[in-house]
């Protein structure tokens, strides 16, 4: 794909190098790919369980015990982060889900009915439904830059594809080798290590902590009302929603297909299960190495759009051409589209929606997800019945195609716009004192600085006076008087005022542009919330120390 050249691999693995320097998304990263891994091994032995007690009909109910409690409960998923604070929500969702596996397990092993699994399979499916969104949701909060975040999604991606691959070997050979109970149990110790890998995660603002509003607004309305409002305010990202909702559908109908491809189309049995959903996953993998070139691509849209289209024709030529090399091919196909998919995807819904609302958008798109999912694979069932495997897999496979084409146009606009003022954003990454500032922070004081020129010789701070704005300098030349002595100048990339705000004296000394000068100014009020944690205060004072120095 012409979007993963050298120069913009080079600078995404700059950009996942920078991630791993991050403490709080390294930490995120790893029990994420951890909990893929171990929650596809535990897929691998809740289908195997689910085929040998129903066939393709009883792999069909284990989907929908799954996905019912994901639309269900993923709309909901601000509440534990409102109540918790994301870190420790994301912890507690991880030991839920080490608990419902080591019952699973239990239950297998001792032979009790094998109804409880799936009630089990539902309980663990809820905690899975709250994941994904409060990650994601989150994830702005730590990022320092777009391109971080960006850097992040491919490292999201990296780890469910490493963990996809891991996830269903693993799962298949502790199945051979113990049993799915023993499987289960292995699972559950795996999500343990997953929540102690998230224990001392930090936020720099108590705000994105707790899912980027204030308090007092998060009763403010019910949370699938916020994010349909907050969808509807920007329709060419509402209809990327809805692509990722065809898109699950098909990986609801592909759950069910990869079964019945395994045992009555390709002939590899119950063992084939877990090799090609390893072909999806090792796809995945590479995928997610990819799509590191994204970080340094503006198309996006584009890049979603293509790679929702080769999600979907894989599947059809399975269907067309039942030959197994052909069929691991096509997954992996799927499996690297998938994680360009994904990366694309996320970034745009969390560039696009208000920080505010991001965590109800994403909790509704789990729900959208848990449903589609259900749906595809209730829908697998039927079309196997009607127009049998092969006919099934070419059905399935041309939906997201017609899908990616219908939207086109309205989704590549995206391309060709700015979802946050990505100028203003700029101005103030320039600057070092806001460098440890997360991105959802950068936002924020973007959207509220103004425009603001000076003329040769006017004054745009006065020594004595208080200290209410700080401004930018975006272009120009600012000179530095202290007692009507020059003593510095500043120029653009700079910016000036944070002595008086941040110490809360007087202005310390006279700017007067001595060019034409423009750039942005920001109230103070604004310019102190943003500047409240303690790495943002070091980098303050550092600069204040220096500034003062000459």
């Amino acid at each position: 794909m012409t979007f993963i050249g050298g120069r913009s691999l080079t600078a995404g693995w700059s950009a996942v190098r920078e991630v791993a320097a991050n403490p709080g998304i390294r930490r995120i990263e790893a029990a994420w790919a951890i909990g893929i891994a171990a929650d596809w091994a535990y897929l691998v032995a809740l289908l195997t369980a689910a085929y040998a007690a129903g066939g393709a009909l009883g792999v069909g109910i284990l989907g929908v015990v799954r996905m019912v409690p994901a639309t269900l409960v993923g709309p909901f998923a601000d509440v534990p982060v409102a109540r918790l604070r994301g870190d420790r929500a994301l912890v507690a969702i991880n030991l839920v889900r080490a608990g419902a596996a080591a019952a699973t397990g239990l239950v297998l092993v001792s032979g009790l009915p094998p109804g409880l699994t799936f009630v089990l399979a539902g309980l663990t499916a809820a905690a899975d439904a709250l994941l994904r969104p409060i990650q994601t949701g989150l994830m702005p909060a730590l990022a320092r830059s777009p391109s971080e975040l960006i850097a992040a999604n491919v490292t999201s991606s990296i780890g469910e594809g490493a963990g996809s691959f891991i996830g269903p070997l693993l799962g298949g050979a502790l199945i051979v080798a113990a049993g799915p109970g023993a499987a289960c149990l292995v699972v559950a110790a795996t999500f343990i290590a997953a929540a102690i890998a998230l224990v001392g995660l930090r936020f720099a603002d108590e705000v994105d902590a707790r899912g980027g509003a204030p308090h007092r607004s998060r009763s403010s309305g019910f949370a699938v009302a916020r994010a349909i409002r907050a969808l509807r305010d920007q329709p060419d990202v509402a209809l990327v929603f809805l692509d990722f909702g065809g898109q699950t559908f098909v990986r609801g109908l592909l759950t069910t297909l990869i079964v019945v491809a395994s045992i009555q189309v390709l002939a590899l049995g119950d063992s084939g299960i877990g090799l090609l959903n390893a072909a999806f996953g090792l796809g995945a993998l590479a995928g997610a190495l990819g799509a590191i070139g994204l970080t340094r691509v503006r198309r996006l849209a584009a890049a979603f759009l293509l790679a929702l289209t080769f999600w979907g024709l894989p599947i059809a030529i399975i269907g067309a051409w039942p030959v197994v090399p052909l069929a691991l091919a096509a997954l992996f196909v799927t499996g690297v589209s998938n994680a360009l998919l994904d990366v694309a995807g996320f970034t745009i819904l969390q560039r696009g929606v208000p920080a505010a609302d991001r965590m109800p958008v994403f909790g509704l798109f789990e729900g959208m997800v848990g449903f589609s999912v259900a749906a595809g694979g209730i829908v697998a069932s039927v079309l196997v019945e009607v127009f049998g495997p092969q006919a099934a897999l070419g059905i399935a496979g041309a939906i997201l195609p017609i899908l990616a084409v219908a939207t086109w146009p309205r989704v590549t606009r995206l391309d060709r716009r700015s979802l946050v003022p990505e100028r203003e954003a700029a101005a103030l990454r320039a600057i070092p004192m806001f460098a440890p500032l997360p991105l959802t922070a950068i936002d924020r004081l973007a959207a509220a600085m103004r425009p603001v020129t000076y003329e040769p010789g006017q004054v745009i701070m006065r020594q004595g006076d208080p200290g209410d704005t700080y401004i930018v300098i975006e272009s120009g030349t600012v000179a530095i008087e202290v007692d009507g002595r020059a003593v510095t100048s500043c120029h653009a990339g700079e910016g000036i005022g944070e002595i008086a705000l941040l110490r809360r004296t007087p202005r310390t000394a006279t700017a007067i542009a001595a060019t034409p000068v423009s750039g942005y100014v920001l109230d103070g009020d604004v310019f102190i919330a943003a500047m409240a944690g303690p790495a943002s205060v070091s980098a303050a004072d550092a600069m204040i120390a220096e500034r003062l120095a000459r």
